[in-house]
């Protein structure tokens, strides 16, 4: 007749294991139950401030007198405060003191701020460094000797920051399509110079000799030399001999009742004509 093994049976290995579950259990339920923290009371501010006076006043007896080296009082830290010696409300106030922005520039002022008796600072003194005030230099002008514009080489003129190989070339064959700058607002002219280029060659250049030019007299100018004036277009040069043929004759005011012809445009012309 065979046995029936009951239906919970455990093996030895897991009574072993089962006891050492119930060992640890009670022993975590102990060290709890030992470490719970007791509840306190609350300490009144007046009762923390006279507890950290005397811890100061024993870590002061304590400790060995801390190696002071020179320091800058805009960055103590308050643990190298604490190390100098300094107490918690001498520290407390340089550190609000530089936290509101203001910085530290004299001894006194760095004494009156952390309220330290002269006897600790004649100890300090000697070891604390102030930042000199920086001093602004003030920006000079720069003073260029001036160039002329109209005996300047492609070469001087690419100096000036924004004028390259292509627009220095347009500077010169301009110059001569006008046979010399007579104002340097002529400059504007000059096709792709920006404005704020020309403000900055007009820096370094100017007009020192005015040009050479063969000047036309308005009411005897043949169509052909009116052609090669500057400023002056083929529809303009026929304007100008329609009104001279009209009224028998112009003169540089005259100008002014032509359609076309601004006061900046007649300004223009008037320096390749005789002023009668």
């Amino acid at each position: 007749m065979k046995f029936i093994a009951p239906h919970f049976y455990i093996s030895k290995t897991q009574r072993n294991a089962l006891l050492i579950l119930v060992v640890v259990l009670l022993g975590l339920i102990f060290i709890h139950n030992n470490n719970t923290p007791e509840k306190s009371l609350p300490l009144d501010e007046k009762t923390m401030n006279r507890l950290q006076k005397s811890i100061d006043s024993l870590a002061k007896l304590n400790r060995k007198a801390p190696v002071i080296y020179p320091f800058n009082p805009n960055h103590l830290t308050d643990y190298r405060a604490y190390e100098l010696g300094l107490d918690s409300e001498s520290i407390d106030r340089l550190m609000a003191y530089r936290a509101a922005g203001n910085r530290f520039n004299t001894l006194d002022q760095f004494q009156t701020v952390a309220g330290i008796d002269d006897r600790f600072m004649a100890t300090l003194t000697p070891y604390l460094i102030f930042p000199e005030r920086k001093k602004w230099a003030v920006t000079q002008k720069v003073i260029y000797q001036k160039m002329g514009i109209n005996n300047s080489e492609a070469a001087d003129l690419r100096k000036v920051v924004g004028v390259g190989e292509k627009l220095s070339q347009r500077i010169i064959e301009y110059r001569k399509l006008l046979a010399g700058y007579s104002d340097m607002d002529q400059l504007y002219e000059v096709f792709g110079l920006d404005s704020s280029v020309v403000e900055r060659i007009k820096m370094q250049f100017e007009v020192k000799v005015l040009p050479k030019i063969n000047k036309a007299i308005l009411d005897t100018v043949s169509y052909h030399d009116l052609m090669r004036l500057p400023y002056i277009s083929a529809k303009d040069v026929q304007k100008i001999i329609r009104w001279r043929t009209e009224n028998e004759g112009i003169a540089t005011d005259d100008l002014r009742n032509i359609e076309g012809f601004d006061s900046l445009k007649i300004a223009r012309i008037t320096l390749y004509l005789q002023s009668l």
